[in-house]
């Protein structure tokens, strides 16, 4: 065992330390745009990508049914946690179930905001989207230019975007 350990460790290692792309004789893939577009910013906070688009009305909509989920979350955890206080230091039975029933209800509401902030989450996800989408086949098009160089030389270039 120790034998076979020892022949592919060395191996093991420059795969590890060398990249694959200085073994093979293609050219290096060109860097591709690592911009911060509008799907990544729609990831990071609903609604972001929808006003950086442009489209108001829906980013308004999805910043601020997840602003009004988390803060529903916030207040309802707080509200069972207090229940739960009560709860655990009630005198009686009465009291003790009481305040045991408004602690159920309270992390229920919680865990339906939960629910509806990852489902106002994904919407938004689809919709930023179906956005970029619909855009990229916008930009594919087709275009004519017609370019002077000097004053004899006229040029005509037609361009398809696929």
């Amino acid at each position: 065992m120790k034998k076979y350990v020892l022949i592919f460790l060395p191996i093991i290692c420059a795969f590890l330390l060398f990249p694959a792309q200085i073994f093979s004789q293609e050219n290096p893939v060109p860097p591709q745009d690592h911009s911060f577009g509008s799907l990544h910013k729609s990831l990071l906070l609903p609604g972001w990508g929808q006003l950086s688009e442009k489209k108001y009305l829906k980013g308004i909509f999805f910043l601020g049914a997840e602003i009004f989920c988390f803060t529903s979350i916030l207040h309802n955890n707080q509200q069972g946690n207090k229940a739960y206080l009560s709860y655990k230091e009630a005198s009686n039975i009465e009291d003790a179930v009481h305040y045991r029933s408004f602690a159920e209800k309270y992390d229920t509401r919680r865990n339906q905001f939960l629910a509806a902030a990852a489902a106002i989450w994904v919407l938004n996800l689809i919709d930023i989207y179906l956005i970029v989408k619909n855009k990229q086949k916008k930009e594919r098009n087709l275009t004519f230019r017609l370019e002077s160089a000097s004053k004899k030389n006229l040029s005509l270039s037609i361009s398809y975007r696929f």
